[in-house]
């Protein structure tokens, strides 16, 4: 597996080179062990019972809440990311589970304008299989192009979300090299002066009138 990390399939210039390789898998613990003692990979950073996706629609429908353990740790510059679905939540995690695909699940890429490259993605064969956030706050969107069994979780990079990445990239790499798993929470990432910052910004973009929207977000108002 460590391999598919030089061997990143070219990505659409709009979006950017990978910033994160995710796979899914069904033991958090024993993956992580796997990645240690196989490829020497570590320390980790692992969260339990999250529900990272917020305002989510999964193929045009109201997603129902997912929880998953994830486990995050670097190979170089590149950010591993280890994702374990609770339950059975129908979504994109469950998709790949039912096709037993333990490949690479996606590659994130961090955009700064997000609805100019994702309204590229749906242009260009791509299906917007999960959205969520708020458009002018902070989006995401996993597109997934078909054809070529390709899946890229697309960021939106501004003041909400760049703490948050960094955040677990300063972690991961000033950890004890001798302590495997360092437990955290998602929520104890992004400082909360950052989230006031970027909801202030939101909030003057919106009485302006200058909030951007994504094409399909537009389309369905």
């Amino acid at each position: 597996m460590i391999s598919d990390f030089s061997n990143i399939p070219g990505l659409p210039e709009i979006m950017g080179p990978a910033k994160q390789i995710a796979y899914m898998v069904n033991d958090i613990d024993a993956a992580v062990k796997h990645w240690h003692e196989e490829y020497g990979v570590g320390p980790f950073l692992v969260t339990r019972n999250a529900a990272p996706l917020n305002n989510a629609y999964y193929r045009g429908e109201k997603a129902r809440t997912t929880r998953v353990n994830i486990a995050f740790a670097y190979v170089g510059d590149m950010q591993l990311e280890l994702i374990e679905l609770i339950g059975d939540t129908p979504g994109l995690y469950k998709e790949a589970l039912d096709r037993q695909n333990y490949g690479v699940h996606h590659y994130a890429v961090l955009v700064d304008d997000f609805p100019e490259a994702y309204n590229w993605a749906l242009d260009h064969g791509f299906d917007a299989v999960i959205d969520s956030g708020v458009d002018g706050l902070a989006r995401m969107s996993y597109m997934e192009d078909p054809d070529k069994g390709l899946i890229l979780e697309v960021i939106e990079w501004n003041g909400l979300t760049r703490p948050y990445f960094e955040g677990i990239e300063k972690l991961v790499k000033s950890a004890d090299k001798n302590q495997l798993v360092y437990e955290f929470k998602l929520d104890d990432i992004t400082p909360k002066v950052a989230v006031f910052a970027q909801l202030t910004k939101f909030a003057i973009k919106k009485l302006f009138g200058q909030v951007k929207p994504t094409r399909r977000i537009a389309e369905a108002a």
